[in-house]
């Protein structure tokens, strides 16, 4: 009589169709990780900001994760994608994306508009930007559930787990160890082979254990190496010009103060400008309002050339020389577009001749003379809960969507 091999069943099927969804929930994860956190260690200062905008950590905690976050997620993908410590990883993991949801909702249930920051980007909006929150949580619940299935079955294909596991001796003989013919040898041989899982099983946790450390220092690295980037030693300050007044024009005793956070590469803040600068000069000739203009560098991502800090250092160096609203008007008006380079130096250096800037304006420009107090301004307006760009305040009370009606009612008001 002749035999044939009986057809696999559905459940003979699933353990090789469950490795192979463990497979693609590691590599999707995976790569989430990699991309997030690629996307965020090359600007820590940005970073930072982004976990700043939630409002929900102190400051000295706000910076350690934007610090520390980016590498751990990046050493977590390299784990994921290998498949090394995969039960450990996949935990992290479910951890990670509980949090991340729990911070989306918090911004959404208490108002605030940022985006999320998951992938680089400093967490702000502007005054035209609007909110993803609903995308975000879906995308992360999706995330969260590949993430929980993998905790719960770690056993994926192509996982350097396994070759853990093999890697005890004995592991690959082959299935016959002495005589099978009685009962005693079958149970002996079910021992052995039980012997060995628990053998490769423990090199699996061991190993998981040794990856936990070197994540945590990892992490620990991350915060050390991002702080040592952005620690820069405090360069000039500009001429009449601070961190907590920023660029004052108009009569210092008017009543009615205005504090104006722009970037000068922020679409928005361009369009703010057209519509409202003249209504402000109005005012401020006027003697009725002062402008506390705070220029800051949001926006270094949407140029090849971080060309938001080299045009807020160019528009302190026309501070010093007396052409700052001008100059303002100027950069605005001929604003380069969004990816681009951004405009050149020399470009820079022309706009501020044309306001009438003389002397060591162009110097300033070239070196960037005011690079670092540019970088302390933007992080304090950051500290200030000042999230993106433009932002206006009226008497110290936020002009919402500002636009030139928007605010007109609001000096109107203050009046």
């Amino acid at each position: 009589m002749s035999s044939t091999t009986p057809p696999r069943t559905a459940t003979a099927r699933w353990p090789l169709i469950r490795g192979w969804l463990g497979t693609a929930a590691r590599l999707l994860l995976a790569g989430t990780f990699l991309w997030a956190g690629i996307g965020k260690v090359g600007d820590p200062a940005a970073s930072v900001r982004a976990v700043r905008a939630y409002r929900v950590l102190p400051e000295w905690l706000d910076k350690g994760v934007g610090y520390g976050l980016p590498y751990l997620e990046i050493a977590l993908a390299v784990l994921l994608l290998i498949g090394l410590a995969t039960r450990l990883s996949a935990l992290l993991s479910v951890a990670l994306l509980v949090v991340f949801l729990a911070g989306i909702i918090s911004a959404a249930a208490r108002g605030l508009r940022i985006d999320c920051g998951c992938f680089g980007g400093g967490g702000d909006l502007g005054a035209g930007g609007s909110t993803r929150y609903t995308a975000e949580i879906l995308r992360d619940t999706g995330l969260l559930l590949a993430a929980a299935f993998l905790a719960w079955w770690p056993r994926s294909r192509l996982a350097a787990d396994d070759q853990l596991r093999r890697s005890v001796p004995g592991a690959d003989a082959g299935t016959r160890v002495g005589p099978r013919r009685t009962k005693a040898a079958q149970e002996r041989l079910a021992a052995l082979a039980e012997q060995r899982r628990q053998q490769g099983e423990r090199r699996v946790w061991l190993v998981s254990a040794m990856c936990g450390v070197l994540l945590v220092a990892v992490a620990g690295a991350g915060v050390g190496i991002q702080s040592a980037r952005v620690a820069k030693p405090a360069g000039p300050q500009p001429q009449a010009v601070s961190v907590q007044d920023g660029v004052l024009i108009g009569k210092s005793t008017a009543k009615i103060s205005i504090d104006l956070y722009e970037d000068m590469q922020c679409p928005i803040c361009a369009q703010f400008e057209g519509e409202s600068g003249a209504l402000l000069k109005r005012y401020v000739d006027a003697g009725t309002v002062k402008v506390h203009y705070y220029v800051i560098s949001f926006l270094n991502r949407l140029s090849s050339t971080n060309y938001s800090s080299r045009a807020a250092n160019a528009a302190y160096c026309a501070a010093d020389a007396g052409v700052f609203p001008e100059y303002h008007r100027l950069l605005f008006a001929n604003q380069p577009a969004e990816g681009s380079a951004g405009l050149t130096n020399e470009s820079l250096i022309s706009y501020g001749q044309q306001a009438g800037a003389t002397g060591a304006f162009a110097d300033c420009v070239r070196t960037d003379k005011y690079n670092s107090f540019v970088a302390q301004i933007t992080d304090q307006s950051s500290k200030d809960g000042i999230n993106g760009t433009p932002t206006v305040l009226v008497n110290r009370t936020q002009v919402p969507n500002p636009n030139a009606a928007a605010l007109q009612a609001a000096i109107s008001a203050a009046a």
